[in-house]
């Protein structure tokens, strides 16, 4: 009886596109694995096998390109484990004949650490200087690192001394332009004292299937006594005489800042409480930043003439 000798080749197996070293609980990992014979055989449509830690296979994928030394799979992604901790997979070549030729198995590890989705939050439109007990409202925003869907979702705003003074749910729909920023309009009272206040939004961990880390997030605003009388600013240019369009104009007082941006005609209003200001008028890079002090105690109309910015102050 004669016995066919097989050929025996070997193989080594290495990771191209290795896990990143953190992932979020049960997100994709991108991979791309590289399976190399000492003879250069072409292993195309072979299979390459993601093993986990219990020996379960979690993803077969085939050997799709050969550029006459190695084959290389496309890129794929495997889910990571929901369970958080350090994981310890492997891209392995089982032992696969190929136009009658053995390869035998390689095999090389990579390893990961699984943690909790992170989120983070945002605060926008807030007015500032609001006026004493006032009614406002702001926006405030939650994604995760993987973004997934947080409707629902509560989210708390602390005020002085950490008591609480809002609780909200996240809608449905995320903030336009983003692909998972998930917001929710939050009204708010102002508190009775003269100015700047310091309040917290945060964002408990919730009740999802994937585990989440929690989010706060610090905002800050003025409060003032309210409004008595309307300022117009009235912004030219010095040496034309021109109205200058889209110029910044602010009056500050004791921490409070009132702004605005002059129309087309180059006037801007601000309605402020009594008292002395410093105004600030202004057109970035092309203007000299006009300023001078001002008390109010009534309406009034102040012209603010900028000089052109001398551009070799600019090098």
């Amino acid at each position: 009886m004669v016995t066919e000798e097989v050929e025996v080749h070997e193989t080594s197996t290495y990771m191209v596109k290795p896990s990143p070293p953190e992932v979020d609980a049960g997100a994709d990992i991108p991979l791309k694995v590289e399976v190399s014979c000492p003879q250069g055989c072409d292993l195309r449509g072979s299979i390459v096998s993601i093993v986990v830690q219990d020996g379960a296979v979690a993803k077969q994928v085939e050997l799709s390109e050969f550029d006459g030394r190695v084959n290389e799979t496309d890129e794929f992604v495997v889910k990571a484990a929901i369970e958080l901790g350090e994981y310890t997979w492997s891209a392995a070549f089982l032992a696969q004949d190929k136009e009658g030729i053995l390869h035998e198995e390689s095999s090389t590890p990579f390893s990961f650490t699984v943690k909790p989705h992170s989120t983070s939050i945002a605060v926008w439109d807030v007015p500032s200087p609001i006026a004493l007990n006032d009614k406002f409202k702001i926006k405030v925003g939650v994604k995760c690192s993987s973004a997934c869907k947080l409707t629902d979702k509560e989210i708390r705003i602390y005020g002085r001394k950490g008591k609480k003074v809002a609780t909200v749910a996240l809608g449905g729909v995320p903030w336009p332009a983003t692909s998972a920023l998930y917001w929710a309009e939050v009204k708010l009272e102002a508190p009775g004292t003269q100015g700047y206040h310091r309040w917290r939004v945060k964002f408990r961990k919730p009740d999802l299937e994937l585990p989440h880390e929690e989010a706060s997030y610090h905002f800050g605003f003025t409060t003032a006594r309210p409004p008595e009388h309307v300022v117009t600013v009235e912004v030219t240019d010095k040496r034309t005489r021109a109205s200058i369009k889209g110029a910044r104009v602010a009056l500050h007082s004791s921490g409070a800042l009132y702004r605005n941006r002059t129309d087309d005609g180059g006037v801007a209003r601000l309605s402020v409480p009594k008292g002395d200001y410093t105004l600030y008028a202004s057109k970035a890079r092309e203007y000299e930043t006009f300023q001078t002090t001002v008390e109010i105690t009534d309406d009034v109309t102040i012209k603010a003439e900028l000089l052109v910015e001398d551009k070799e102050s600019w090098e």
